[in-house]
């Protein structure tokens, strides 16, 4: 069964998000191991440059890929797939033996040196989702994927 780990700057405070986030981590647990990991974000401190900001979330992000696993940057600049080709490079992680790490940045993003780390970047839309959205939708979107290849019909 696939593991995957959702790393993520700071806590997913709206309870609406938080809601759909325990929603989707039990419809998916069926269907691969799920880890979903909160680092702490860095206060934002007069003075303290974004760059600086990043660099410390990405440090913390970082620390937490379990051993071997694929690195993914959620990047607006990332790749875009349709849900089959993601069910698909989710089934070549699978087959690779690896557990898939996707890391989340915080409302800065992510910083140069995780993303240069991370062996692919996926961008769930050129449209621009807070980064306690973009949690639910990456969920979503792996139960999509995964319900397709179970053969669920996708639509549902």
């Amino acid at each position: 069964m696939l593991r995957v780990s959702i790393l993520m700057v700071g806590r997913t405070k709206e309870p609406f998000l938080r809601e759909g986030v325990e929603f989707f981590r039990r419809r998916l647990a069926p269907y691969l191991h799920l880890s979903l990991v909160e680092v702490r974000a860095e206060r934002e401190v007069k003075g303290l440059p974004p760059e600086t900001i990043k660099a410390r979330e990405g440090e913390r992000l970082l620390s937490r890929v379990p051993e071997r696993a694929y690195l993914t940057a959620l990047d607006p600049q990332g790749r875009e797939y349709t849900t089959p080709d993601f069910a698909r490079w989710l089934a070549r992680r699978e087959a690779e033996g690896r557990p898939v790490a996707f890391l989340v940045g915080g409302h800065l993003g992510l910083a140069p040196l995780v993303l240069s780390r991370a062996e692919a970047t996926l961008a769930l839309s050129r449209l621009t989702f807070s980064h306690e959205l973009a949690r639910l939708v990456l969920l979503e979107q792996l139960y999509r994927a995964m319900t397709l290849r179970a053969g669920h019909p996708y639509h549902v």
